[in-house]
Parts: structure tokens; C-alpha cells; sequence
């Protein structure tokens, strides 16, 4: 009686395939570590479109975006209708920024936005690459001592440790409590939990 011949993979077929599986898997990983790149690199951008504008609001209006008195006279037509801020020489706030918000530090987003500078709707928040919520502050209020100098808040508990230590090695030092980008609560950045969250926010002066 004949012998079945059992069929099966031989070593050189195997092999074929491990080495097409660790391809596929290699290019999966250079693409999320591209699409990573391109997040932080926007964030950092969305900073400067940011100090554009706002240099661009001082330039006309002779105030800072959301600290002006004026803006609500100077705009009765947006809907909603501004809310002034004090004309301090400050960008204060707290507090996530929506529509009902009147905070300095989202009204700067209404004025900048009834203005034409940059785009979205009234004081509600403007959004990272990441997703995260993105404000306008005086360095000042986030960070003591670093005087009323505005910049971009980033509010860390949508901002990954791991995206902070990027941003803050390409543009900057690497110290989060230093340098042009910071962020609240922490020393330096925990290596052990660069994919957790850090509480506070991170901020890149503009």
C-alpha cells in the first residue's frame, strides 16, 4: 500500500514569510513613526501661525488679542459678540475654552477670529494635531517669571509625554521646566511613561 505524502511548508517557504511578515510590520511602524513626526511638527507650526496673528492683531489694534477693551465695540457684528478683556498688558484665563468662555485666554481665539486672523468658531477652543485643546496665554500665567510673553497652551492631558519630549528636543532644550517650550508639574519628562498623560499644561512661547 502507497504512503501518503503529508504536505507542508519547507523551511526556505517559511522563511519567505517571516521575512515578508517583518516588512509588513516594519513599514506599519517607520508609517505611525511618520504620522508622529508630522503631529509634533504641526503642533510647533500651529504655534508660530498662532504668533503671527496675534503680532498681526497688536500691529492693528495696538492690543493683545483678548486683553483689548475695545473688542466688543470693535466687532458688534460676530456672532457671538466678543467679551473685552482688561487692557492689563496680560492674557489671563482658565478653564476649557467654549462658546460661553470668557476668559481672556479663549477670547483671544474670538478676537483673533473676529478679526479674520485665524479661523474657527468664537472662543471655543482651537484643536492640535493630537487633538488636544490649544489656548492663548501669558507665558506669565502658566509658568512664574517668565513675564507676560504670549504663547500657545497645550493642555497635557491630551498631550503625551512622549509628543512633549519631541517637541521639546526638536525645538527646544529637552528641560520642560526651561526654555521656550514648558511644561507644569514635572522636573524633567519620565522616560518609564513617555505614552502616559501629564497633568497641567505644556506651553510654546510665540
Amino acid at each position: 500500500m502507497k504512503r501518503r505524502m503529508q504536505a507542508g511548508f519547507t523551511l526556505v517557504e517559511i522563511a519567505i514569510v517571516l521575512v515578508i511578515v517583518g516588512l509588513l510590520l516594519g513599514a506599519v511602524l517607520k508609517g505611525q513613526e511618520l504620522i508622529f513626526n508630522s503631529k509634533v511638527k504641526a503642533t510647533y507650526n500651529m504655534s508660530k501661525e498662532f504668533a503671527a496673528a496675534v503680532n498681526g492683531y497688536q500691529d492693528r489694534y495696538k492690543q493683545l488679542p483678548g486683553d483689548d477693551s475695545g473688542a466688543a465695540a470693535r466687532f458688534p457684528t460676530a456672532n457671538p459678540v466678543p467679551t473685552n478683556g482688561n487692557s492689563d498688558g496680560f492674557i489671563w484665563g482658565g478653564g476649557v475654552c467654549a462658546a460661553a468662555n470668557t476668559g481672556e485666554h479663549c477670547q483671544a481665539l474670538a478676537h483673533l477670529r473676529a478679526a479674520g486672523f485665524v479661523s474657527g468658531n468664537g472662543a471655543e477652543a482651537a484643536r492640535t494635531s493630537f487633538g488636544g485643546e490649544a489656548s492663548i496665554h501669558s507665558m506669565q500665567q502658566l509658568f512664574a517669571g517668565t513675564g507676560s510673553t504670549p504663547a500657545l497652551g497645550l493642555r497635557a492631558n491630551t498631550l503625551s509625554a512622549k509628543a512633549a519630549v519631541a517637541i521639546d528636543t526638536a525645538w527646544d532644550d529637552g528641560n520642560p521646566s526651561t526654555g521656550i517650550f514648558r511644561c507644569q508639574n514635572t522636573a524633567s519628562y519620565n522616560m518609564a511613561q513617555l505614552e502616559s498623560n501629564m497633568p497641567g499644561w505644556c506651553a510654546i512661547r510665540m
